[in-house]
């Protein structure tokens, strides 16, 4: 027996927003238009954004974890601590979209410990939704770690 999951009437308007707000950035209207032309480059261009996005998110996790952000030297100095970033390592996951591959940042002292693709994962359960949907609505990832008000009770941003 199959059972059909019922539509939220919101959602359309949702989705038609969304639309709207990514068809007024011209440079994403572009890409659109370029690599709409069929479901797997659309396909391609859900996993480009969502790979960007995570690895946006990542660094601003170490950030975050370090007291400073990247290049910020007065920063790093008024952090006073002895732990600072030591490149990446990559890793490939699987998501909804097919695989992405990531560059998980590393610090010196070894305590980094991702929380949006936390060590040993190999798959993205429900983030990479809520970053397709976070960024489609306009958000950037600042606006996305400062913001409680969309993600109150998310895992995955501190």
């Amino acid at each position: 027996m199959t059972t059909v999951a019922r539509r939220n009437p919101e959602d359309s308007a949702r989705i038609k927003a969304i639309e709207e707000k990514l068809l007024a950035n011209p440079e994403m209207a572009k890409l659109i238009d370029e690599l709409g032309t069929s479901t797997t480059d659309a396909n391609d261009l859900v996993r480009g954004l969502l790979q960007a996005s995570i690895n946006r998110g990542l660094n601003a996790e170490m950030d975050v974890h370090l007291g400073y952000e990247h290049g910020d030297r007065d920063g790093k100095t008024a952090a006073g601590q002895g732990n600072h970033r030591n490149g990446y390592y990559p890793k490939r996951v699987d998501s909804n979209y097919g695989p992405v591959e990531v560059a998980v940042p590393r610090d010196r002292n070894g305590s980094f410990l991702p929380t949006m693709v936390p060590k040993g994962s190999r798959r993205l359960t429900d983030v990479d939704d809520m970053i397709i949907s976070l960024y489609a609505g306009g958000m950037t990832v600042r606006d996305i770690l400062s913001s409680h008000d969309h993600l109150h009770g998310c895992r995955y941003f501190p």
